[in-house]
Order: structure tokens, then C-alpha cells, then sequence
């Protein structure tokens, strides 16, 4: 160790933190300055302090002597942490001084790199906390860690000391006790007597010192009266007699605490068994008693340590076992650290692993020997272990040191420390001796303090390497030569700088020349350098004078002057500044030259300000102004300027100049609303220098003023409508109102009349006096609800202006018609069930009056419904919360009564369909937009067409769908109807076999069948998916991407005879790139657990989230995908395998010509001679990119990456970043996004992409041919597609796997392989005919011969009746069940059941039933067996229930969905079939029962 100590037996960390030692006081005398020194350096700081004030703060460390930092109180340092703290915890504050004045100290931990950290330092507090949990306890044993702390001053150069201080880790109790048996099974015999000893039980606990004390007890549970133990040796006594005979025993819980709080505890089970007194337990012969002695270097691992003999005590078998128990700690052999050897009744212990004094001092072994009656004896042998030399000396991580020259003799040089880590002081005491340089440096052997003994001269050597021998104080244990282990290190001993040299310029003047005068601020000019033969010297640069303006500034340390201030070489054209530069005590001085080099930075100016005043409307010839500029930097205003004029903003090209400033007009201008204004103003731009080159340029306002002519018409400005009620005689209807543009002075006297052009009715019934309107007549709304009379007004100016404006006339209504019976229909969509209280449509009776609600009163028929509320004064009806899927029918008393009505009476009913819709019907819903129809156009029946089947727009739409979509009307939802301005109105709508079909194929469908629904449906429409991106810019200037919003509460559209409560569903645009978003596991994937956005897979479901990530095509199919969204960046990859070098890969763009929204934007991928073709369109013509690098053959695999940008366009193949396997290309014309809503096509199109590229009039057209080979790893913007499930297709191959590809791969003609599909067909189809002929002639009788249906079993067993093994299934085929299917498309449409309307489930089952039971062919009761088989021969030709007791023929299933929402799933699944255009040999959409 470092240090000598008397007291031999202190805990070793103890020991080495009481070894640290003080460093020597420095003799602060023999270091203070020189008066004369003092002084100069007083006048240099003096003479600086100008220089200083204009630049940044110099270091303040500049002096004559430059000393170490110390620390206060190292020795002293003995901090103690407690075991498991967390991080952070507060371990201690070092603090170091440095003698020095305004020195900064910052601390820092010395260790290796390698080293974890287990401490922190705070760098300028010096407060080390802790950054790990340290565990004293086994296995770990971190009892004390050693720590050593630099303190670095910030001198030049910077000078350290270094601290090594031990921090003790003190235990808590964090340890309950261990028993040293995992159970213990012990014998006593039958006539043992109270106070005799039973057994020992002993404990173990982890902690140390009064936390590792262990005692014990007995708990009062089972047999605790018998027996008592010593709380603190664990020897169990008999306490009572025992009452239980041999064979029997006793249960005791024992519990091991510690004594301290917290207490700490363990509980185990102990089995005493009592046994015949004849029957004895072993002993041992001669046990070892005193503490067995090992030196911790042992290495004989075969010697005996100790040997034991034991007999059995049982003359007839005298046979022993020997048992070395492990307990639960190392010092009780948890790690077999010894281990024993049985010959006969004799056991010997030896040595099983290496010893170690500094981790374990003494062990207890305890040897059990048991009999052959398993009685058993324990002994303990107590193994001390002596500590032996065996650690070499080591340094701690500080490896250099620091001198200043010119320091006297006995300076301290640094301080070496070095640790021993054997456990005892006889071996671990350290002490140091120099191998090398003792003539220069001489080492304390205690401290391991190095001092000089000379004074050093840098100039002369910079640096010494010191060897330094560390020796402990016993000779070595490791080498057999009788001395001490001795650690070497050598240390680098650095000679550090003073200041006693002058710094000196390179030059003694410097030029810069050509700087432009309009040189950016910061602009290096020139670079001085000075030298110094002093490397401690930190030299600073000033300018001290020349510095005009504060022109330039000079790096305080680099010596770089820049440009401060805008220089102007109108103003001063050369610079002279003086430079110092100051290492702190000597200077030195030179001159730099600046020369500023003139550049055209003044703009023109113009000479005056310009206005001028005409007349608008009217054009001129002539220059209406001539303006004039100058370049200020001409001097001579009478030489040429080469002034060139524009115009800045030429909005519209209404204006022109030329260069001699000729302002022209070039259109007329307009003064009056709502597009005109009585002043205009033009921007004229001056550029000098004829506007090339360095041109600099002005802009002027030029103000043009108009005058008024008398070119605008009147126009009536009366709030309309304007309202006359009816049966109100003839009279004054309304004061006209109208306003003209013009203030042409007398032009604002306006006349009114009523157009010549008017119908005769208008003017029969309308009369103008002056400028009032007159009715002529009585009006009757009943009749004619509104009015629009054209009103000719004439204004007074010169010359005279008239125009014909409209007034929009209502007749106000007045209850004078009686009411009468109505009844109305309200359909809603409950989205999700979540729809809260919502008003839902008004009570309707048929009333020619529309005006009269208030002469109403409404009140319920019968008694009030359940989950509906009715507002009597306004008919309102609310459906309230938690209203169940369904039909209800509400009736209602009407009463009317007015002035010209007599009070009456009448009945109004209401049929309310609630219908739920689920989450999955909006997420996965279509679009459309409509245009020039109201949503109460869309929804309502036409009052003049009202009849039994007359439908409105929506159910018309719900119709035609289910026709495009193959599916029942039931399955048909549209659910959103919203008005948006411009009479648009947005429809959603979802359809479902099962499950729900994907947007892309209901969007993509209806698109390709668009003109076909605008002619049913006699309506246009604007877009095929809604999409609010698609115009580009409309929304974004950027990215954009399109949100889907929902909401549970509802919206009501009423419409007198029908009320639509629909879902408040629609898109919105977001300024932002579609970002990935966390997707759910697909085809049958689940989430990992405890990681988000992972899925298990099945396999062959390859992609991150399960997709199946390959699908093939032969030439003739398509499958369609989700579209993609408008990015500033969209990168799309996938890889194909071709196996034709022609083909279409991808198209995306539109589906159809629309000619309302004629959007032309597109993408396709071709192979064209096997080289891919990319065509790009952002909606302003069309580019086309050819690889022709690499030439793609069939059966072989191809990576295709694109990029799109706004500004580029790249394709790479197989990632090959060479420019001959990168294409490029630049989007044509303005538009910088691919705008496309349609889904994204695959293999090929359905589209007829020639007659398409015709109406859109594209340059380049996709080919029509499609793609023949496989695609794979199809991923946009980090979106990976799903490519074997595609929502919609034709003649694909999911996954890539079927034999015609692989047939191709092989170089297989095609006709050859549909060849050879047929004749396996024609043969297939002769085998089953051949068997079916044979079956009619032979019967093939169950009985007779082995059946191969699993339904038929042969053998003989009883129950059965009769015919025990006779299991025809046949015998269950009834004669066909004759009914007549439910076909009305719209179930909906009728409340009453039709006749032949297939009746309720209840029914239907009942029906079944009993046609069974009328069977005649049926066998008896008891031989009805064969219920549990399935199989051809079976009856119950499907496992659904609901096709037995048919025919052969094919089950109609239609009619399930009228049994109710429980039915939908089975209605899903067993109902219409596909149409042709959706089923195709090569899907599986369509399926038969």
C-alpha cells in the first residue's frame, strides 16, 4: 500500500483509505513576482486595455508563473455510499485549489476506457454522485471501489492534480436468512426425553456485521408444544413426551429472522419421525473439532484436507452414506468449492476449486452420515483460509505528470499511485522507488510524491518518461525467489512553457488588395500571423489605429481580419491599420494595406415622382407617361445611363414601356366595381448597366388616376325575396331600390319599369308607379308560390344606361286548407349504435299549406313509444339513446285550427327504420360526387309520383349498385348524403358479401360503369371518389393527403313524405405525405407481444405485416389496389420476374373519361423488347422514361425503383447507382404532383387505354397488353400492398404458385399447356360419367361390397334395431320442399308481407320440420344411426343444417337476410352468387353450395 500503518487487522479498503497522504505545501516565498516584473507587467496590461475594450475578453491567465491546482484535503477523502442507492445518489464534494489568480478549476474521473462508470462528477462543483447500484452482498461483493479525481486549471499550459480516495459501500439489510437445507427430515427415537436434543437447524444470511445475525423460533402452527429451540444456535430440544408411536412423526415451522429492523425472515418446514428405540442414528468416530488451516495459494486438488469415520450404530447393517450438505452462500459451499470422497464408513475432504483470502476468509462444511433406517448425524468442520502474497502492485490510470521550467530544486512533479489488493497488511503495503532518472527526479517511497532536483529548460527538453517500481512487503507468493511483487509503469514527465520570449511578425506589412466595396460583414480580408518560441504564449491581435468607421474587426486569437462595417468606395478607397499582437507581456507591431475596389452598388434613381389622370375604358396611342432614371454611379448626368425600364408585375399586360421610358397602355382600364378601381398602379423597374452583368435596378410607383365615364347600368339593391301574402287585396307591394357604379354627376335619378319583355301574366298582376311595385290582383300560393318580375331601370347620364334586373317575389302562405291524413317514411343509420338523442324528421300530414306549423298540435294515438319523443307544438320527432336495429310504425293525432280552418282532427302515421351500421361499412365505403341536385332532391319521392313503387334518387342508387356489385339491395348501404356549396352533394356508400368489399373495388367498379348510372339515374357526376386533392394546389401547395372523418352523431335531411338520418362521414385534405400508419396484422397474423407494430405470420405470408407479397398474371388479368396519395417524394419499388418482354406492369391513373373533371395525370410501368418504360403525366403533358441499360429476360428476377418529385423523375434497376442504370427525367409543363383517386392497377387494365389517351388527349399511351410473370415486394412510401389479396381482379395467381408459370419457366408453349388442361377435363369428365352409369345399373350396395365413404361403417354391434349395420344415408332424403323464394329487390319498400313471403326463422324451422317428419321414405325411429357420419351418401349434402330435406338440385339462400341482423353473417356467406364479370376460373369469389 501507500503508506505504512500500525494496525494490522483494519478491513483492507479501510486500511487503504487511511493510507492516503497530504501533498506538500508549496513555498509560496520562493514564487512571488519581482517588484520591477510586477510593475511592467502593470504598464503592458495598462497599454492593452484600449485594444482589449474593442475585442472579446482575453483569457485572464497571462502572467509570469503558471502552478498546479491542489487538492484540500485528499487524505482526508473517505466517503460511504449504502448498498443498493439508486443512480444519483450523493457520494462526496472534492474541492482543489490553485494558487494562481482567476483560475477556472474543472474536475474529471480518471479510468479506462474500457472501465463502466460507476461514478459522476459534477465538472466545476466537484460533486460525484453515483451512476450505478452497487450490491455488497454475494455474488457481487462489491465492498469498496477506488476512485481517483483530476483537477485541471485552465493555465497555459493547463496544469492537474490528481486524488485517490476509497469509497466504502456500506450493507443494509436487503438479505432474508437461507436456510443451508432446502428441507429437513429428521428421526428421534421413541424414548427420547424431555430436554434431549432432536437436530440443529442453522441459517445463513448474505449481509454483514449485526444484519447477517440470524435467530430462530418455532411458529405456534402443527406440532409446535413438542419441541423448543435455541434462538441462537438453531438446536432443536424436546420440550414434551412423545405420544405418537414409531413410523409416525411431527411437523414444526421454523423461522430464521435477523435481529435488526427491518427485520428479515425465512420459514421451512422440519419432519421429525419418531423411530423404535432399538433403532439408532450413526456417529461419528474421532470428528475434527478445531479449525482446519489453508493457505489461499493451495493447489492440490487430490490431497485429503480432512478425513472423517462414522459408524452406523446398527450391528446388523453397519453400511453409512456420507453427505457434504450445499448451503446457500459460498462460506457454506453453495459453489462446491470443496468436495468429498466415500471408501466404506470413511469419507475424506478435498479441494474442488481454487482459494481466495480477499473474497472468501473461512468456510462451514457440514457433513451428514446417514444409515440404512435414513437416521443421520450432521457435523461442522469450520476451514479458516490464510492470505498469502499473491497480488502484484498496480497503478492507478493517471500515467503523466507537469513541470514548469525554470523551477527550483524540490518542486513537486506529481504524485504516482499504486494499490495492492491482497487482504491482510503483511502483504499489501506499497511503497515506490524510481528505476531511472534519479539525477533528476527523486520519489518518496511512502507517497509515491515525485520532486525535482533540478531545474529544467524546455527549449532544452520538453519531456522525461520516469520509471517508477512499486514494491509490496513480504516476498511473492507467485514467484519462488524470496522478494516482493513489483509493479513497473513508466510515467511521461512534461516540461512545461513560461513566457520569456517576445512574439514577432511574420511581415512588417501586409496588402490586400481588389476588396469589393460590397464585401459581405464577416468577409475575410487577410490573415497576420505572429510567432512565439513560447508554446504557453496565448498571442492576442488588436488593431490599434487606421480602423476608420470601425471598418474591420481582427480575430483576438486567429490574427484574421474580416469586414465590419458596409464598406462604400465613394466614401474612402484605402485602409492603413496598425496590428499588435500581446502574448501578455511582450508585443510586437505591423502594418496591413487595404484596398477597396469600386462595384456598381447604387440602384438608379428616378428623377421626380409620376402620376397622370385619363379617362377609363379608353385606349390611346400615345406614351400616357414618360418617365426618367439616372446611375448615381456615372458621375456625368448628361452621358449615356444604359438605363433599361420594365415592367414589375405586369398583371393582365395591360402596360408597356420601352427604354426611353415610354409608359404605354395596352388594354382599357375600368373605375367602377366590382372589378375596377379610381386609381391604378403601375411598378416601373430601372435596371442600369442595360440590365446585364452586376445590373442593379430601382422601382418606382407610377400612379394612374381615372376619370369617370357613364358605362354602367342600374341595378336593383332591395333585399330579396321580397314577401306578399296572399288572399291581401291590390296594393303597394314594395319601394324599389338600385344603385349604379358610375358617379357621373345627375346619372344616380334611376326609372323603373316593368321589362317590355315580361310575360302577360307579370304584367297583368304588376304595376310600377314610379319607383314603387304594385300586385294588380289577389294572389293565391296555392297556386303559385313565387314570383320573378324583371325590372327595367334607367339611369340619367350621358349616355343613358338600362339594364333589367329581377325581383324575386314570394307569396306569403295563410292557413285557409284543411288538413288531411299523411303518412311518411324515416330511414336512419345508427353508426355503431353509438347515436345519441337526435331529432329525426317531423310528423307529415298532407296540407297544401306549407306556412302553418304553428296552427298545429301533435300528440301520440295511443300511448307514447318507448325510444321515441314527440315535441307537440312542432311535430318534431327525437329517437332517444340505445333505440334498437329495426322497424317501428308510430301513430299520431293531428289538430288544426285557424281563422279561416275550423278546428279538425286528423291521423298521421310514420314507419321508422333504424338500421346499424358498423365502423367497418364507413371505413371501407365508396364515393361519389353529384352535381345540380339538393339532398332533398336525392332523398325524397317526387309528390306528383307518389306511389307504391316509385323510389327516390337514393333507393334508385341502392339498386343499381346491388346490380354493379352483384349483390342483394339489402347489402347495399348509403349512408352519407351531404350538401356541399355549388348545389354538389357528396354520397357514401358500402357494400358486403362477406366481409365488406375494399373502397378500391366499389370506387373502381362504378367508375368503369359510370355513364351507365348517370343514365339510370339520370344525374351527373363530378368525381368517383371524393377526393379533395386531386386539383392540385386547391387545397395544398405541397403534400397532400386526404382524411377520412366520422362521427356518431347523426344528420337529419327532411322532405315532407321521407326524413334521412344519416352518417357524418367525409374526407378532408391534410397538408402533409400519407404516413405509415400502424396496420393491423393481415391473413390470420397476430401482434407480437410487447412490440408494437409486429406480427407473427403464418407461413407464406412474407411481409411485415403478413401480406402475401407476390401475385402473377398470364396476359389477360388485373387486380386493383389502394390509390396513393400526392407527396413531394413518393418512392415506389417492387420486383418482377417477366416471362414475355412485352406488357403493361402498372397503370395508375384515370378509370374513365369524365368530361366535367377531365383530370389527365397517370402513371404506367411497360416492358417494351424487354427494357422498362416508365410514362409519367402530372396533368401538363406527358414524359417517358427508357432504361436501356439492362435488358430483362424471362425467368429472372428484377428490382425496379422509382422516384417522384416535383422537379425529377428517376428509375433504377437492380439498385445500380451508376448513371448509365439510373433514368432520368423532368415533369412537362407547370404541375408538380401525380393527382390521381383511382385504385392503382396491376398485370394490366380493364380500361380501354386508347380511346381514354384520345379524350384526354395524352402524348404517349400506355400498352393495352398485359403483364405475363410475377411481381413481388410492391411497397409506396414505405407502405408494403398486399398483393395476393388485391380487393378486386382478374385472372391472377396469389402468391406466384401455379404450375402454369412454372410450366413457363421450363420454356413451355402456352397452347401446349391449355391443350393438355383440356384433355385431363374431357377425361375427367368420362370417368365420372362411366361411374355414374355404374352406380344407376349395379346399385353398389353398401352391404355388399367396402364402402370408401367415411359415412358408412361396417360392424356388427347391437342398438341400432332391426338393421343394425344397414347406415344408408339416403334414408334421410325427403322428397323435395316445394316453396316459392322471396325475390323483391328492395325488401324494404313494402311494410305488409307478401303471401308467398318466406315466414320468419321460427317458421321456417317448424316448416322444415314437419316436411321431414312426413317422409314417407324414412326408415323406423330405432334405426336412425347415422346422424354423427358425413359423406356423399349423406343427405345432408352441406354441413349447414339448412339444406337437408332438399333436392339435389343447388340450395337458393336468398331469403336469409330477411331473418334478421343474427341471419347476416349466414346471409353473407350462402347468398347471391357472383355475376360472370366477377367469378373467372382463376378466383375463388364466387362459390356454389
Amino acid at each position: 500500500m501507500a503508506g505504512q500503518t500500525t494496525n494490522t487487522n483494519t478491513n483492507p479498503a479501510q486500511q487503504q483509505t487511511h493510507q492516503q497522504h497530504k501533498r506538500k505545501c508549496r513555498d509560496l516565498g520562493r514564487r512571488l513576482i519581482p517588484a520591477r516584473l510586477l510593475l511592467g507587467v502593470l504598464v503592458a496590461i495598462s497599454l492593452l486595455a484600449p485594444a482589449l475594450a474593442l475585442q472579446s475578453p482575453p483569457d485572464k491567465n497571462f502572467s509570469g508563473d503558471n502552478r498546479k491546482p491542489a487538492f484540500r484535503n485528499c487524505a482526508g477523502y473517505a466517503p460511504k455510499v449504502k448498498e443498493e442507492q439508486s443512480e444519483n445518489t450523493y457520494v462526496l464534494t472534492v474541492q482543489a485549489d490553485d494558487p494562481d489568480p482567476d483560475q477556472t478549476i474543472r474536475y474529471s474521473l480518471v479510468q479506462s476506457p474500457f472501465e463502466r462508470p460507476k461514478f459522476f462528477i459534477h465538472p466545476t462543483s466537484g460533486v460525484i454522485t453515483t451512476t450505478h447500484t452497487f450490491d455488497r452482498d454475494e455474488p457481487i461483493h462489491e465492498k469498496f471501489v477506488f476512485v481517483t479525481v483530476q483537477a485541471t486549471d485552465n493555465g497555459l499550459p493547463p496544469l492537474d492534480d490528481v486524488c485517490t480516495f476509497n469509497v466504502t459501500i456500506e450493507d443494509i439489510n436487503d438479505n432474508a436468512p437461507a436456510f443451508n437445507k432446502a428441507r429437513y427430515d429428521e428421526s428421534m427415537s421413541e424414548n427420547a426425553q424431555p430436554d434431549a436434543v432432536v437436530m440443529s437447524i442453522s441459517a445463513s444470511d448474505f449481509d454483514d456485521g449485526n444484519n447477517s445475525l440470524v435467530e430462530y423460533e418455532i411458529l405456534r402452527e402443527r406440532d409446535f408444544q413438542y419441541f423448543k429451540i435455541d434462538k441462537e444456535s438453531g438446536i432443536i430440544y424436546l420440550k414434551r413426551s412423545i405420544d405418537k408411536r414409531p413410523g409416525q412423526s411431527y411437523a414444526i415451522i421454523v423461522r430464521a429472522y435477523n435481529v435488526v429492523d427491518p427485520p428479515q425472515d425465512a420459514q421451512i418446514e422440519v419432519r421429525i419421525r419418531v423411530v423404535e428405540s432399538s433403532i439408532k442414528p450413526p456417529s461419528f468416530v474421532n470428528p475434527i473439532d478445531t479449525p482446519i488451516y489453508l493457505k489461499e495459494n493451495l493447489k492440490n486438488f487430490t490431497h485429503p484436507i480432512a478425513t472423517l469415520r462414522a459408524v452406523s450404530n446398527m450391528p446388523d447393517k453397519p453400511e453409512v452414506i456420507f453427505e457434504l450438505n450445499t448451503g446457500r452462500t459460498e462460506q457454506t459451499n453453495s459453489k462446491n468449492t470443496f468436495v468429498f470422497n466415500q471408501i466404506g464408513n470413511e469419507v475424506t475432504i478435498s479441494l474442488g476449486k481454487t482459494l481466495d483470502y480477499e473474497a472468501i476468509t473461512d468456510y462451514t462444511l457440514t457433513m451428514i452420515v446417514r444409515n440404512t433406517h435414513e437416521l443421520g448425524t450432521e457435523h461442522q468442520i469450520k476451514i479458516q483460509v490464510e492470505d498469502v502474497n499473491d497480488n502484484i502492485p498496480y497503478y492507478t490510470e493517471v500515467k503523466s505528470g507537469t513541470i514548469l521550467e525554470n523551477e527550483p530544486p524540490g518542486t513537486p512533479v506529481m504524485q504516482v499511485r499504486a494499490f495492492d489488493m491482497d487482504g491482510t497488511a503483511a502483504n499489501n503495503i506499497v511503497s515506490f522507488e524510481l528505476a531511472d532518472n534519479r539525477e533528476y527526479f527523486t520519489i518518496d517511497p511512502n507517497t509515491g510524491n515525485i520532486t525535482a532536483l533540478t531545474t529544467f529548460d524546455r527549449e532544452e527538453r520538453d519531456f522525461y518518461n520516469v520509471k517508477v517500481i512499486a514494491s509490496d512487503n513480504s516476498p511473492s507468493s507467485l514467484f519462488d525467489n524470496g522478494e516482493p511483487n513489483r509493479g513497473h509503469q513508466v510515467f511521461r514527465i512534461a516540461i512545461g512553457d513560461k513566457n520569456d520570449h517576445k512574439p514577432h511578425f511574420q511581415q512588417d506589412r501586409y496588402l490586400a488588395e481588389r476588396l469589393l466595396e460590397d464585401a459581405n460583414t464577416n468577409t475575410e480580408v487577410i490573415e497576420v500571423k505572429a510567432e512565439d518560441e513560447d508554446n504557453a504564449s496565448q498571442i492576442l491581435y488588436s488593431i490599434e489605429s487606421g480602423n476608420v468607421g470601425d471598418a474591420f474587426k481582427i480575430g483576438l486569437k486567429t490574427g484574421k481580419i474580416t469586414v465590419n462595417q458596409k464598406l462604400d468606395y465613394e466614401t474612402i478607397t484605402e485602409y492603413e491599420l496598425k496590428v499588435r499582437a500581446f502574448d501578455g507581456i511582450y508585443d510586437d507591431y505591423t502594418t496591413v494595406i487595404i484596398k477597396i475596389e469600386d462595384v456598381n452598388d447604387n440602384p438608379p434613381v428616378f428623377k421626380q415622382d409620376y402620376s397622370v389622370t385619363i379617362l377609363e375604358e379608353t385606349t390611346y396611342d400615345d406614351c400616357i407617361l414618360t418617365v426618367e432614371a439616372y446611375d448615381p454611379d456615372i458621375k456625368d448626368r448628361n452621358a449615356e445611363q444604359h438605363i433599361v425600364y420594365s415592367i414589375h408585375q405586369n398583371d393582365g399586360n395591360r402596360w408597356s414601356i420601352d427604354n426611353s421610358g415610354c409608359l404605354r397602355l395596352l388594354t382599357t382600364l375600368d373605375r367602377d366595381p366590382p372589378n375596377g378601381h379610381k386609381n391604378w398602379q403601375v411598378l416601373i423597374k430601372a435596371n442600369d448597366e442595360d440590365g446585364v452583368g452586376t445590373s442593379v435596378s430601382a422601382v418606382k410607383e407610377v400612379t394612374i388616376t381615372l376619370k369617370d365615364i357613364n358605362d354602367n347600368a342600374p341595378f336593383l339593391v332591395n333585399e330579396m325575396p321580397v314577401y306578399w301574402p296572399e288572399n291581401r287585396n291590390p296594393g303597394l307591394v314594395v319601394q324599389l331600390q338600385a344603385n349604379d357604379y358610375d358617379d357621373t354627376p345627375g346619372a344616380g335619378n334611376f326609372t323603373f319599369g316593368i321589362d317590355s319583355e315580361a310575360s302577360a301574366d307579370i304584367k297583368t298582376k304588376f304595376s310600377m308607379d314610379g319607383d314603387y311595385l304594385h300586385a294588380n290582383v289577389q294572389f293565391d300560393r296555392e297556386a303559385q308560390k313565387e314570383y320573378f318580375i324583371p325590372i327595367r331601370i334607367s339611369d340619367s347620364g350621358v349616355p343613358r344606361q338600362s339594364a333589367v334586373s329581377i325581383l324575386h317575389l314570394v307569396i306569403g302562405d295563410v292557413n285557409d286548407n284543411a288538413m288531411s291524413e299523411g303518412s311518411s317514411r324515416i330511414f336512419i343509420y345508427n353508426y355503431k349504435g353509438e347515436a345519441p338523442e337526435t331529432d329525426i324528421g317531423r310528423v307529415f300530414v298532407d296540407d297544401l299549406d306549407d306556412w302553418d306549423l304553428e296552427d298545429k298540435y301533435f300528440e301520440w294515438k295511443d300511448l307514447p313509444h318507448d325510444q321515441f319523443r314527440l315535441n307537440p307544438s312542432t311535430g318534431m320527432i327525437t329517437m332517444l339513446l340505445h333505440t334498437a336495429e329495426g322497424e317501428y310504425e308510430l301513430s299520431f293525432v293531428v289538430t288544426e285550427e285557424s281563422m279561416f280552418v275550423p278546428r279538425h282532427s286528423v291521423d298521421a302515421y310514420v314507419t321508422v327504420v333504424v338500421r346499424e351500421l358498423p365502423e367497418e361499412a364507413v371505413d371501407k365505403s365508396g364515393s361519389i360526387r353529384f352535381i345540380n341536385v339538393t339532398k332533398e332532391e336525392f332523398i325524397s319521392v317526387p309528390r306528383d309520383i307518389q306511389s307504391p313503387e316509385a323510389l327516390s334518387l337514393k333507393d334508385r342508387l341502392q339498386l343499381s349498385l346491388s346490380k354493379l356489385f352483384n349483390t342483394s339491395v339489402s347489402n347495399v348501404d348509403v349512408f352519407t348524403v351531404l350538401q356541399n356549396e355549388n348545389r354538389t352533394l357528396d354520397v357514401r356508400y358500402s357494400a358486403h358479401g362477406s366481409p365488406y368489399y375494399a373502397p378500391e373495388k366499389l370506387n373502381g367498379i362504378v367508375a368503369q360503369n359510370q355513364q351507365r348510372l348517370e343514365n339510370e339515374l339520370d344525374l351527373q357526376m363530378l368525381m368517383v371518389n371524393i377526393d379533395e386533392c386531386l386539383i392540385e394546389r386547391f387545397k395544398c401547395e405541397e403534400s397532400c393527403t386526404n382524411e377520412l372523418h366520422k362521427s356518431s352523431v347523426p344528420y337529419m335531411i327532411y322532405s315532407n313524405t321521407t326524413s334521412f338520418v344519416g352518417v357524418n362521414a367525409f374526407v378532408q385534405a391534410q397538408c402533409v405525405c400519407e404516413a405509415p400508419l400502424m396496420r393491423p396484422c393481415l391473413n390470420g397474423g397476430s401482434p407480437r407481444f410487447g412490440e408494437n407494430d409486429v406480427c407473427d405470420c403464418i407461413d407464406g405470408f412474407t411481409g411485415p405485416h403478413c401480406e402475401l407479397v407476390s401475385v402473377a398474371f398470364y396476359g389477360s388479368g388485373y387486380a386493383f389496389y389502394q390509390p396513393i396519395a400526392g407527396c413531394n417524394n413518393t418512392q415506389i419499388s417492387l420486383e418482377i420476374t417477366p416471362q414475355i418482354d412485352e406488357g403493361l406492369i402498372l397503370y395508375l391513373g384515370p378509370l374513365n373519361f369524365n368530361p366535367l373533371l377531365p383530370i389527365s395525370d397517370f402513371l404506367s410501368l411497360e416492358l417494351d423488347n424487354g427494357y422498362p418504360v416508365l410514362t409519367v403525366d402530372y396533368g401538363s403533358g406527358a414524359i417517358r422514361i427508357r432504361h436501356q441499360h439492362i435488358k430483362m429476360v424471362a425467368d429472372r428476377s428484377y428490382q425496379l425503383d422509382i422516384i417522384l418529385q416535383r422537379k425529377s423523375i428517376e428509375m433504377t434497376v437492380d439498385n445500380c447507382r451508376l448513371s448509365t442504370c439510373q433514368t432520368l427525367g423532368a415533369p412537362i409543363g407547370p404541375n408538380e404532383f401525380l393527382n390521381v383517386n383511382a385504385p392503382l392497377q396491376l398485370g394490366g387494365t380493364p380500361v380501354d387505354l386508347e380511346q381514354l389517351g384520345r379524350q384526354l388527349n395524352w402524348t404517349h399511351v400506355p400498352s393495352q397488353k398485359g403483364f405475363f410473370g410475377c411481381v413481388r415486394n410492391l411497397t409506396i412510401n414505405e407502405q408494403t400492398y398486399n398483393l395476393g389479396m388485391p380487393s378486386y381482379f382478374r385472372n391472377i395467381d396469389s402468391g406466384c404458385q401455379q404450375s402454369v408459370a412454372v410450366a413457363f419457366s421450363f420454356g413451355i408453349d402456352r397452347n401446349f399447356i391449355i391443350a393438355i388442361i383440356v384433355c385431363l377435363a374431357l377425361l375427367m369428365i368420362i370417368l365420372l360419367a362411366v361411374v355414374v352409369q355404374k352406380k344407376q345399373k349395379n346399385g353398389w350396395h353398401e352391404k355388399d361390397i367396402d364402402d370408401i365413404r367415411e359415412t358408412i361403417i361396417n360392424y356388427e354391434d347391437e342398438g341400432g334395431g332391426e338393421r343394425d349395420t344397414e347406415y344408408d344415408l339416403n334414408v334421410l332424403r325427403s322428397q323435395p320442399y316445394e316453396e316459392k323464394l322471396y325475390k323483391d329487390p328492395y325488401a324494404l319498400q313494402s311494410s305488409m308481407r307478401d303471401p308467398n313471403e318466406i315466414p320468419d326463422i321460427a317458421d321456417f324451422l317448424g316448416d322444415k320440420k314437419e316436411n321431414c317428419d312426413r317422409d314417407v321414405g324414412a326408415t323406423t325411429v330405432d334405426d336412425v344411426r347415422h346422424y354423427a357420419y358425413e359423406g356423399d351418401g349423406n343427405s345432408d349434402g352441406s354441413l349447414s343444417s339448412l339444406a337437408s330435406c332438399t333436392d339435389d338440385g343447388d340450395l337458393n339462400f336468398d331469403y336469409l337476410s330477411n331473418f334478421g341482423p343474427r341471419f347476416r353473417k349466414l346471409a353473407d356467406m350462402y347468398g347471391e352468387e357472383p355475376s360472370d364479370t366477377d367469378s373467372n376460373v382463376d378466383d375463388d369469389q364466387g362459390w356454389r353450395i
